[in-house]
């Protein structure tokens, strides 16, 4: 019965990973293409006011969240009345949060030097508790596994917000407002349909017996201060940019920085739920989650190491074809923000594991100290440019994946050896695609280089090559426990069949 067990778990988890994939890449996409249409419609100045305003509507948000939807999933068991609990405080904390940042909004609005931004402050804490709120309902729906309709919504919600709601916002000329609407629509929206998708699920408002409020909100608070501290490490630069250089470089930093972020999220966002889902599950079987952790931090990095490493080469060219020649000045940002991405990857990676072993603690420490690091660097980076600050978040983005892996190995008992071995193939296959950007870079006096050509050459003749590379040596580059898991899924997914075949793992 456990091995049965087990054997549904995996195949339940390798589904929903499928879908969130799939899903992931089609929302990657969509969100790629709104943010260029409201990055070329809206300039650096009113896209920086419009992020300046999200940052902040972030951290309220994931305040007012208190974790209760991570609570939800994590639950051994969920009882009937945890639903309604999670509802009943979520919606306290989000008044309170929503209270504060209206108070705030003045100093807000003068510490970023734009007065103008203070209409936009109080409009955000308007809508604070709209995200917290729409979150219950897909942490169910992530619980159950039920990646399919998650994706599905996610897409929707979306499409309809960002490409009809905002981008039309803006075309009519709203400015930063454009994005703020955008946003509110895609959490009403996301939050409706998730709601219309859960049967039989009791949200009466109740403050919960005193076992909930232990257990769930303990919880609820040790996954917040992770999350809080996460924000900041991630969101410093930004605050840093926008105090000390204004609403358009902000803006530019920002457009840098969603560009790295979109191809990225087509993992994070895909995988993450799936790791914490399944972590929870296996938090009694260490061996088999060494394994999945290891294969998983393998796939990520083969398919994020020699991509970025691509576009940190052709940064220029990459901004001015999607955002034209007034948002040059992001192309040195991207190139830096490019080379922290793979940090980035087995740090989002990993932190859903943690939390599924419910180690937030382990997280959060590691958090804390590279928050100190990078609020001290980024205060000695005034008057730099922005590239200097991009350089300096890359290398915190390392210092954190260091940090919260080696928590993550000390529970498991693995060595760094393993971890090391995960990145030696997508390593040889960044050497091999920056050996053809160097070989494209030599024609640089054909009439032609001057246009995005380069940039598609240098794409699918690294592609060829890295492929090559995998069909001579495909098993030398994986680990064993990636071979294994492509191995075992082969038999589900036509893709990874192929995959296996063309790598001679069959």
């Amino acid at each position: 019965c456990a091995v049965s067990e087990q054997s549904d778990l995996a195949r339940r988890s390798a589904a929903a990973l499928g879908w969130s994939w799939g899903g992931g890449a089609a929302r990657a996409v969509l969100q790629l293409v709104a943010q260029i249409a409201l990055a070329r419609l809206l300039g650096p100045q009113s896209f920086g006011q419009a992020s300046a305003a999200l940052l902040m509507l972030g951290i309220a948000s994931l305040v007012a969240e208190f974790g209760l939807s991570s609570a939800l999933v994590q639950r051994r068991e969920l009882a009937p009345s945890d639903p309604g609990f999670a509802l009943t405080w979520v919606l306290g904390v989000s008044l309170a949060a929503s209270a504060v940042l209206a108070l705030a909004s003045p100093w807000l609005a003068a510490w970023m030097g734009d007065p103008a931004l203070e209409p936009l402050m109080l409009a955000t804490a308007c809508i604070v508790p709209l995200q917290p709120l729409s979150n219950l309902p897909w942490a169910l729906l992530q619980r159950r596994l039920q990646m399919k309709r998650q994706q599905a919504i996610q897409l929707l919600s979306y499409l309809l917000a960002y490409g009809g709601v905002g981008v039309g916002a803006a075309w009519l000329g709203m400015g930063a407002w454009s994005l703020l609407a955008a946003y509110a629509a895609h959490a009403v929206l996301a939050g409706v349909l998730a709601l219309l998708a859960l049967r039989g699920v009791s949200w009466r408002l109740h403050v919960g017996t005193q076992l909930q409020r232990t257990e769930v909100i303990g919880y609820g608070a040790r996954t917040t201060s992770a999350n809080v501290i996460n924000w900041t490490i991630e969101s410093v630069d930004r605050l840093a940019v926008g105090a000390l250089h204004g609403p358009a470089s902000l803006g530019l930093y920002t457009v840098a920085a969603n560009l790295v972020r979109a191809p990225a999220a087509l993992l994070v966002t895909s995988i993450q739920p799936v790791a914490f889902a399944a972590a929870s599950r296996l938090q009694d079987e260490r061996d088999r989650l060494q394994r999945g952790y290891l294969a998983l931090i393998t796939l990520a990095l083969f398919l994020t190491v020699p991509l970025f490493g691509l576009l940190a080469w052709h940064a220029e060219a990459l901004v001015v074809l999607l955002y034209g020649a007034s948002w040059t000045d992001a192309s040195l940002p991207l190139a830096w923000l490019c080379a922290g991405v793979p940090c980035f990857v087995v740090l989002a990676l990993t932190g859903p594991v943690l939390r599924g072993l419910d180690q937030v603690g382990s997280e959060s420490r590691a958090h804390a100290v590279a928050l100190i690091l990078l609020g001290l660097l980024l205060w000695a980076t005034q008057g730099q440019p922005l590239w200097v600050v991009a350089m300096v978040v890359s290398l915190a983005m390392l210092l954190r994946a260091v940090l919260v892996s080696a928590a993550l190995m000390r529970l498991l008992g693995l060595s760094w050896r393993p971890l090391f071995w995960c990145w030696r193939g997508p390593l040889l296959l960044l050497l091999l695609t920056l050996g053809v950007c160097v070989l494209v870079s030599l024609l640089g006096s054909a009439p032609w280089a001057q246009t995005w050509l380069p940039l598609a050459l240098s794409a699918a003749l690294s592609v060829l090559v890295c492929a090559l590379a995998l069909r001579i040596c495909g098993a030398a580059l994986l680990t064993d426990p990636l071979v294994v898991a492509l191995r075992n899924r082969s038999g589900d997914w036509p893709a990874v069949s192929a995959l296996c075949r063309w790598c001679r793992l069959a």
